[in-house]
């Protein structure tokens, strides 16, 4: 009886085996802080996107409306910057819960409602509304 067939069939196998225990190796190696990032960068501009629908009544503006009618009453000063962030802060916070953000006025670089440091963040994801004649940015991060 001739095993020639029997043995390169054999080889074959052993080397098919081999081949998908590689494949299932680097199928299975996890890239999270890809998917993280990208989960941020959706969740950043869908809160902009939520703060500028958003009414708890149906006459009253929405938070980002607002925080901008807020921002121009008082002339972009400091107390305005305090009664925005506030209102700003209320909301981001029942949201984000426990993610880190910071909300800025990027026409006039003045951050309005913020919950953490951002040089201490790694990786930011960032949204951009325009609101009224304000543009405002959402950074987020972990």
């Amino acid at each position: 009886m001739d095993d020639n067939g029997f043995v390169f069939t054999l080889d074959a196998v052993l080397a098919l085996v081999i081949v998908f225990i590689a494949l299932a190796a680097v199928a299975s190696i996890n890239e999270t802080p890809l998917s993280s990032q990208i989960r941020l960068s959706h969740n950043a501009q869908d809160i902009l996107e939520t703060m500028s629908a958003y009414k708890k009544w149906s006459e009253e503006p929405s938070v980002l409306q607002n925080i901008a009618n807020i921002l121009s009453t008082h002339n972009n000063d400091q107390s305005g910057i305090k009664e925005a962030g506030q209102v700003a802060g209320i909301y981001l916070n029942q949201t984000l819960n426990s993610t880190k953000y910071n909300l800025t006025e990027a026409q006039l670089n003045i951050t309005i409602a913020a919950n953490a440091d951002m040089e201490e963040a790694g990786d930011v994801a960032v949204g951009v509304k325009s609101c009224d004649g304000y543009i405002f940015r959402l950074c987020v991060w972990d």
